[in-house]
This record gives C-alpha cells, sequence and structure tokens, in this order.
C-alpha cells in the first residue's frame, strides 16, 4: 500500500481547563505514535511561552498562533490534522480555516463532545474557557477570543452540529437553542444509531458552506471504554462504532480534522493511545481519498 503523508498542528496546552494533565497529550502522540504506512507532517508545536499572563491573554496568544498556521494550511486547500491539549484549542483552529476561506464562502463544522462547549463569561459556573470555544467560533464571548484574525463570527449556527452532547448547562443550551444550532443528544444517536446521525451531519454541514471540519473531543467516546480524558461523561458513544462513522466522511471529505482532550496521565494501560491510534489509521485513508480525488481532478 502507498505510503500517505499528513501534515500536522498541535498545541501542547491546558490552561482552558481545569486539569493540565491534556496539556501532555500533543508531544505524547507526537513522540509515540507510527503508524505503518502513515507518515506524519508536525508543521508545528505551540507551547505556553508566558503563562504569566491572563487566562484570557495566553489563550488568545496560543490560538492566534494556531489560527495563523490552520490559516496557511487551509489557504493551501491541504488537510490536516490540529491536536489538542484542551478544547480551548478549537478557537484557533477553526478561526484560522474560517478566515483562509471566508472570501470562497461559509465553512461548516460537526462538533463530536460529551459536552456543549457553549459557556460565554456570564454564564460559565467554572470559568474554564474550554467550555466555551464553541460559543467564541459563533461570535459569543470575550473580544480577545472572538475577534483572532478577524472581528467576524468564524461559524453561522445554522452549519453547526453537535453529535453526542449530554452533559451540559442551562446558560449554553439556552444560548444553542437561540442561536438554531441542531445537537444531537445521546438519546438520539441511541434510538437512531451513529452512522445515520453522521451521515445526516455531514449533509446538514455541507449544504451551505464550501466544506467543513470535524472536532472530535475523545470525551464524547464512552468512559467504560475511554478512560484518558479530563472531563468523563458516562453513557457516551461507542468507539468502535465512531471509527465505522468517522469512515463516513470519506464520502464528503472535510477540510481538517482536530483531536483533543487525550490525558496521558490517566492511560496507565495506553488503551486510549492505542485508540488514537486507530483514529489515525482511518484518517491515512481519509487523505488517501483526497489524494486520489485530486490526482482525478489534475488530469
Amino acid at each position: 500500500m502507498q505510503n500517505v503523508e499528513i501534515s500536522l498542528v498541535g498545541l501542547a496546552a491546558g490552561v482552558g481547563g481545569s486539569h493540565h494533565g491534556c496539556s501532555e497529550g500533543p508531544n505524547f502522540i507526537k513522540q509515540h505514535l507510527t503508524c505503518v504506512g502513515l507518515t506524519l507532517n508536525w508543521k508545528t508545536m505551540i507551547t505556553p511561552q508566558k503563562p504569566s499572563l491572563d487566562k484570557y491573554e495566553q489563550i488568545s496568544l496560543l490560538n492566534k498562533q494556531l489560527a495563523q498556521e490552520a490559516f496557511s494550511l487551509a489557504k493551501g486547500n491541504e488537510f490536516f490534522i490540529s491536536v489538542g491539549g484542551d478544547h480551548s484549542c478549537a478557537i484557533g483552529t477553526w478561526s484560522g480555516i474560517a478566515e483562509a476561506k471566508r472570501a470562497e464562502g461559509d465553512i461548516g463544522l460537526i462538533w463530536i463532545d460529551a459536552h456543549m462547549d457553549a459557556h460565554t463569561p456570564k454564564t460559565t459556573e467554572s470559568g474554564n474557557v474550554h467550555g466555551m470555544p464553541l460559543a467564541v467560533l459563533l461570535g459569543e464571548g470575550d473580544e480577545r477570543l472572538t475577534h483572532i484574525l478577524s472581528i467576524e463570527p468564524k461559524l453561522k449556527p445554522h452549519n453547526v452540529v453537535l453529535i453526542g452532547t449530554r452533559s451540559f448547562e442551562e446558560g449554553e443550551a439556552a444560548l444553542l437553542k437561540d442561536l438554531g444550532v441542531r445537537v444531537y443528544f445521546m438519546d438520539e444517536v441511541n434510538e437512531r444509531g451513529l452512522e445515520a446521525i453522521m451521515q445526516e451531519a455531514i449533509k446538514h454541514v455541507s449544504r451551505n458552506t464550501v466544506g467543513y471540519g470535524v472536532s472530535f473531543d475523545l470525551d464524547s467516546l464512552d468512559p467504560e471504554y475511554i478512560q484518558a480524558v479530563s472531563s468523563p461523561a458516562e453513557g457516551g458513544l461507542d468507539p468502535d462504532e465512531m471509527l465505522s462513522a468517522l469512515e463516513l466522511l470519506q464520502q464528503d471529505p472535510p477540510i481538517a480534522f482536530e483531536l483533543v482532550e487525550y490525558n496521558p496521565w490517566f492511560d496507565q494501560d495506553k488503551e486510549t493511545f492505542s485508540y488514537i491510534r486507530d483514529v489515525f489509521l482511518g484518517l491515512s485513508s481519509l487523505k488517501r481519498t483526497i489524494d486520489q480525488n485530486l490526482e482525478k481532478v489534475l488530469c
């Protein structure tokens, strides 16, 4: 089988959450992940350089750096994987991509997560920014985060779907309901099946956009099987079903894929790391499809 190369960017920070173990996730993956037939081309690994800064200032600075890297890759139409850290890195990943594609049109986003991550400073109970990135991308929240690369919202509500939601607070739920964001709660996933949900989600985020992305929080998975995350929530997605659902992305490949919240501190048996390897192997098949489609266009 022909070797596949995938570009990656990493943001090794956990300042947005209450447990900083996930800050070691990106570098752990970079140092230890090897897959036969897959070359991982790490473009950058961003780490905190000014810990004395205010929390919002520090997260803003880190995400500006990530946004610039994502902008360059998306501008060159290069599929890539963004690896966090806590989920506040999504602010940088999708801000960069949205601005790179803005002249062409809007982007869509599939948010696979146990949590909504749609708090603002006014509604948050914990004050943790990793509970805010989706709201930020929708233009809600602190301007130091919403104004990265531009003052425009990075996502429009009708171009966003959430999958696997089961742990959230009233304030963020009210925001997404008011905005009209489509949320596939776990009870609907269990009733209809993840494959059907994923197929519907891809169509939803593709219909009015020039492309879409996937932000995959490992805590979306059931902690009975996947435990190395900082904010587990019972009753999550089945890991094997998720791998099968990710194969559906090949039908309409995304612009980029984001994987976040791996906490190696809690991965003594390396089961979660092994699962991450399986995800990357699936993404190698996706990248192969993208490369083949590109060859057809060039021919």
